[in-house]
């Protein structure tokens, strides 16, 4: 069954399929060091908070220029581009031997983000039948978590054999990186077929102005001002991101292993549930099934905080909790519900405003900026427990209560 439902997609999600999930992949090998590399290099937690604050203002400042050139020139082309942009980033990271070294590995890293994963959906959405889309996303996530199932303890081995938690046990692991990220450039280059460039571009170049285009854009998506909204208030809850690896291994203390074990089974568990899930999605629709699923993490919140032993800890990763990463976007069953709301996102614009939309609402990396210096800061302080708990209270005083104006499938194409 579900071969003949991929085999009935376009060609295209299947060149994504192979691409990003061999960049998805090998991002998950190192997805639980990237913290605890820095602090190796020397980065104290507000320094750790400040390079994270860096690399979300720099991606704030680029990302309406990004969105516009994405309308302009096309997905295939930016979507290489981040491509390339990771490479860089993993070069950085691999011969770096100071924390102040990463702070243009993170720019760059932050740059690449908005031209990977929101591209490979805006070209699932704009290829894929509306009542099979949130399937089709679901399965791209599915697909691409099964190589990357086993990442976190093949990535334990490596530490383990090159001297554990340290600089020198870390750095293979960005080695590999650089092959897999060339290897998936490569890919998307020789075989992803190009979307047509939109009309409005195509047509009028001289008239699809930066400032003009954002200001039409503005004028004519009623829902885009909460969508907004909604956009800083998921990217609040990025406060305790950067912190989530340090409470598990320096306040809990898992080692490599547990820490492998936890980032395999939060994996599992959304693997197992991604595609019937997002198959109700389809059904009884996106909103719905998000709010089924979302208050799991905060459960999986709760349970990490107050853990009092390493079970109580898988079990807060089986569910899923704020900040808590895996291969292809938050952890465990609750981080499931990221697809049917970015599939509503995408459905609520035209295709041929998908790029700027993903282009404005990147402005609001400027928020999760604010937020990881507080997280740093808080933390530096000792209120630990804060950094965590916190996204919870915006998800919910701010995400879900807008969310719930929102209409479902404004615009079906």
């Amino acid at each position: 069954m579900i071969l003949d439902f991929v085999r009935r997609l376009d060609r295209r999600f299947r060149v994504l399929l192979i691409s990003i999930g061999l960049q998805t992949w090998s991002s998950s090998l190192s997805s639980q060091y990237n913290q605890l590399y820095a602090t190796a290099l020397g980065a104290n937690p507000i320094e750790l908070g400040s390079l994270e604050s860096i690399g979300s203002l720099v991606s704030s400042i680029f990302s309406a220029p990004a969105g516009w050139l994405i309308d302009r020139f096309g997905v295939k082309r930016m979507l290489l581009f981040g491509l390339i942009l990771s490479l860089a980033v993993a070069s950085i990271y691999s011969c770096a031997f100071s924390w102040w070294m990463l702070i243009p590995a993170i720019i760059l890293m932050r740059l690449s983000m908005p031209m990977i994963m929101p591209l490979t959906d805006i070209i699932i959405v704009g290829t894929t039948d509306f009542k099979a889309r949130a399937r089709a996303m679901g399965l791209s996530r599915t697909i691409w978590a099964i190589p990357s199932l086993f990442a976190p303890f093949t990535a334990a081995v490596i530490v383990s054999m090159f001297g554990g938690i340290s600089v020198e046990g870390m750095r293979p692991l960005y080695i590999i990186q650089i092959i897999a990220f060339m290897l998936a450039a490569i890919i998307v280059m020789v075989m992803l077929e190009p979307l047509p460039i939109q009309r409005t571009a195509q047509n009028n170049p001289e008239r699809f102005n930066l400032i003009e285009s954002y200001r039409d854009l503005i004028r004519e998506e009623r829902w885009l001002k909460h969508w907004l909204i909604v956009m800083a208030a998921l990217r609040l809850g990025w406060l305790s991101m950067p912190f989530v690896p340090l409470w598990i291994v320096n306040v809990k203390g898992a080692d490599p292993y547990l820490l492998g074990l936890l980032g395999t089974l939060s994996t599992l568990a959304g693997l197992l549930l991604q595609v019937p899930m997002c198959w109700l999605a389809d059904t009884i629709g996106r909103k719905k099934i998000f709010l089924i699923l979302r208050p799991l993490t905060y459960i999986g919140t709760l349970l990490l905080v107050w853990a009092p032993n390493h079970a109580v800890i898988i079990a807060a990763g089986i569910l899923g909790a704020m900040g808590l990463m895996a291969p292809g976007g938050p952890g465990g069953v609750g981080g499931i519900s990221f697809i049917p709301l970015i599939t509503m996102y995408w459905e609520s614009f035209p295709p041929e405003k998908r790029g700027r939309v993903q282009g404005i609402s990147g402005l609001m990396d400027f928020v999760s900026s604010l937020a990881t210096l507080l997280g740093g800061f808080l933390w530096s302080m000792g209120y630990m427990e804060i950094v965590l708990l916190l996204p919870i209270f915006m998800d919910t005083l701010i995400l879900i209560p807008v969310l719930m104006r929102i209409p479902e499938s404004a615009n079906k194409d």
